[in-house]
């Protein structure tokens, strides 16, 4: 006994669903990888913050800049701590 077979209209539905689900693992692929480009910018960005911090100690006497050189290193370790946590998410 032959199959009945399934309709044009059957077929095109199941590739659409197909390609809909390539679409997704492709709009995946490339929100991690901007999310990495992201995290890579962060991370340079705060890499040139410690720098200006660590630069300004050494240039103003203690308590004469109106930065609060400890407070400022807290904030760029907690960011740094933060973007660290980001990076585990997106690589495991």
């Amino acid at each position: 006994m032959r199959q009945p077979q399934a309709g044009r209209g059957a077929r095109q539905a199941v590739q659409t669903a197909l390609l809909q689900g390539e679409n997704i693992g492709y709009a995946e692929n490339m929100a991690s990888d901007r999310m990495m480009q992201a995290i890579g910018t962060l991370e340079r960005a705060i890499s040139r913050l410690e720098q200006n911090v660590a630069s300004l100690s050494q240039a103003v006497p203690h308590g004469n800049s109106g930065i609060d050189q400890m407070a400022a290193q807290a904030a760029l370790q907690s960011l740094d701590d933060l973007i660290g946590e980001l990076r585990g998410r997106t690589d495991g």
